[in-house]
């Protein structure tokens, strides 16, 4: 979260999350993971004792936007809701556990939920999405005030981890198809040629008929596909065009060139709408 404290030094990093009930999280790594500082458990205490201050310094700058009895419970306990215009309550519930907390408990845990540390936003005077028939909201179980929080210590690769998702394929596969372009048309064709990524990260392009050639195959995107280890299928399918005369597109690789071509077109054979602005003549582009 944006309120957490990250330090690091050679081969370990220290994250300390802004839910002051959260533990810290300690990486070393796999390289160093035997004779790494960290091991020594006085060295690991000082380093998260001088993130906690760290944290102090960040809390304040935080909690200088909020009402002062959002951390400031009165004599009934009632506490105002940090980010949210709210009435003062002593009473909170948690979105995400339907936990019961009280004013001191949420405004000690900085609003984050004691319970299962969901953020301040899911924070609430009443818990209003329950109906009912649901199970009432019970007292949160918190730990003991003062009770230290063993730091979580993970042994970690730090070298960079390639795992493919859709979202990375899409975008590789896409830009070969641009590459295996050779005019406007086919680039528009690039461009608006719907990619399928199934959960095996195959692939499946479908072209529209007016923008690629039937009987092109993507030979660019054909070989990412490769590369990846994954399979790819083409398909073709009929479509209308963005604009009329379509293959005026495959006279030219040059955008502009083919946009003068299209509205040379319907000013001669077709109709052109009126527009916010004039259209600027050709002459005045050259």
């Amino acid at each position: 979260m944006l309120g957490d404290v990250h330090m690091k030094g050679d081969s370990w990093r220290i994250v300390l999350p802004e839910n002051p009930s959260a533990a810290p999280h300690v990486e070393i790594d796999i390289e160093q993971a035997q004779n790494n500082p960290m091991n020594d458990r006085v060295l690991l205490v000082e380093a998260i004792g001088i993130a906690k201050d760290l944290m102090k310094r960040v809390n304040a700058r935080r909690f200088a936007d909020w009402p002062r009895r959002a951390t400031k419970p009165d004599a009934e306990g009632k506490v105002r809701h940090p980010l949210l215009e709210m009435e003062e309550t002593n009473r909170w519930y948690c979105l995400h556990c339907d936990a019961e907390i009280t004013g001191p408990q949420i405004a000690g845990n900085q609003w984050h939920c004691p319970g299962c540390g969901a953020s301040p936003i899911n924070i609430f005077p009443e818990a209003f999405w329950l109906g009912p028939n649901d199970e009432r909201p019970v007292p949160v179980q918190a730990r003991a005030e003062g009770q230290e929080i063993e730091p979580i210590v993970s042994v970690v690769d730090p070298r960079p981890r390639l795992d493919l998702n859709k979202d990375q394929v899409t975008h590789l596969i896409r830009a070969a198809l641009f590459e295996d372009t050779t005019n406007a048309s086919e680039r528009m064709g690039a461009g608006l040629a719907e990619i399928w990524v199934d959960d095996d990260l195959n692939v499946v392009v479908s072209f529209k008929d007016h923008y690629w050639p039937e009987d092109k195959e993507p030979v660019a995107a054909i070989k990412v596909a490769a590369l990846l280890g994954i399979e790819i299928d083409l398909e073709v399918t009929w479509s209308n065009p963005l604009f009329a005369w379509p293959g005026l597109g495959t006279v030219t690789h040059s955008t502009v060139e083919y946009t003068r071509l299209m509205l040379d077109a319907y000013r001669s054979h077709g109709t052109v709408e009126k527009t916010r602005k004039p259209i600027t003549p050709q002459s005045e582009l050259l």
